[in-house]
Parts: structure tokens; sequence; C-alpha cells
């Protein structure tokens, strides 16, 4: 192999690092691999590394997909309709959505948690994600109320999704956020968001383009949206997203 090959395959793990030891410069640009170019790469501002403190503890999402979170956010915060997580774990994402939320609407809308808070449930045994009942069982639901104490908008629902859904009625949605990663959660989330949510709504969808979730959260998207006329439009942080038409 190259070094020129050798240098863009590392670029594309650790391209940040690589443009501030070679330049000098804080650069907020890294490797587009496998293209010979460097992107604008935002959550790599100090801004918004700023934004991602307050919450890298309590998350495995990366801040690359944080900063779409958080962006759609924004843009959601001024469109009628509620919010939503489903897969909450630590509560680091809920946190992230919840303080945006909360600084940018000025409605008072409200954020549905959605997980079990202990871990994955027994399904999960059977899903091609390789996952097993258990996963994730590293948090408690009473420690992400805690994290999340000075919230008014966010509202728990402990347990097993779809069943948890119930608590809702007829509510709309104008931003979920389905980070469930297995099958049948993934499906079921869809079955329940999609006619609830506003036009011009969006979902975002974590674990879409990752390795290892093709039979599991891509499948489950690209099956509810194959005769749907929105279509899932996947990002390059493994994230897809769908708009309400």
């Amino acid at each position: 192999m190259s070094w020129k090959r050798i240098m863009q395959s590392l670029a594309g793990k650790f391209g940040y690092e690589i443009t501030k030891v070679r330049t000098g410069e804080k650069l907020p640009y890294t490797w587009c691999y496998p293209y010979n170019s460097r992107i604008y790469s935002p959550w790599f501002e100090d801004w918004f590394q700023r934004i991602f403190d307050k919450v890298k503890d309590q998350t495995k999402v990366s801040e690359d997909r944080c900063y779409m979170i958080y962006r759609f956010t924004q843009h959601c915060s001024h469109l009628n309709g509620e919010f939503a997580e489903c897969g909450v774990y630590k509560g680091g994402t809920a946190y992230l959505i919840a303080d945006t939320l909360t600084k940018c609407s000025e409605n008072k809308k409200k954020l549905h948690l959605f997980d079990t808070f202990s871990g994955m449930p027994k399904t999960a045994n059977e899903d091609d994600s390789h996952h097993i009942e258990g996963d994730f069982k590293d948090t408690t639901l009473n420690d992400v109320k805690e994290y999340l104490q000075k919230f008014d908008c966010a509202i728990f629902h402990s347990g097993i999704i779809p069943e948890t859904f119930e608590d809702l009625g007829n509510k709309k949605f104008s931003f979920v956020h389905i980070d469930v990663d297995i099958y049948q959660s993934v499906k079921d989330c869809c079955d329940f968001f999609y006619d609830r949510l506003i036009k011009g709504g969006i979902i975002i969808f974590d674990d879409y383009g990752f390795r290892g979730y093709e039979k599991a959260a891509k499948k489950a998207v690209d099956e509810f949206f194959s005769d749907k006329q929105e279509k899932p439009v996947a990002f390059r942080t493994g994230q897809c997203f769908v708009i309400k038409l």
C-alpha cells in the first residue's frame, strides 16, 4: 500500500488529530475517505466541543452524531409537536435534546423518553445485531432522572417498547430520535411514530449505517419506508433521517 493510501486510511479514523499535528493548527476538517479531500466537520469546533463535553460521559453516541441530533433539535423546535427519544441509556443524548430544546423553543414542548432503563429486552437474543438481553444495563431510571432533573420537559416512560407507547394517546411529534438498535424495536417505533409525525417533522435513526446492523436497525427502516413516499437519507455518521411529507 502506498504512503498516500496509508495516510488516507489512518485519516479516516484519526483525521482530526493528523490535521492538528501536521499543520500545528486546530482545524475542524477531516479526511473524507476514500476521496482525497478534507471536509468541514463542525462537531470539532470549540463551541460544539463545549456542548459535547456536557454529555460525552453519559452516552456512547459520538460527537458527529450528537451534532446531527443537536441541529435537528434546533430545526424542529420551531415546529408544532412534541419530542421523543427511544433508547435513552444513561441520558446523554436526552440531555443534549432537552438542553437545546429549552434554549430554542418559546413553547414548553415535552420530551418523551422511552427505555427499559435496565438493558436490552429478551427480543435482543434473537436479533441479528448480536446484542443480547441485558446489554446496556449499566444504567437506572433513578440515575437518568437525577441527571436530567433540571429539565421540566422530560417525561419518562420506563418499560418495554411498544407497551410504553400506550401512554401517549394521539399526541403529535415533530422530532423523534430512535436509538434502539434491534430490528423489532426499530420496527415498533416506526409503526407508532410515523402516523403521529407532523408534516415537516423528522425521525433520525442511529445505527442505520453501521456494519453489523444490516439485518437489524437498517433492515427495519428500509422495510418500513419501502412503500412510503419518504425515503431514508443516510449520513456518513452512520445515522439516517426521514422528513415527513
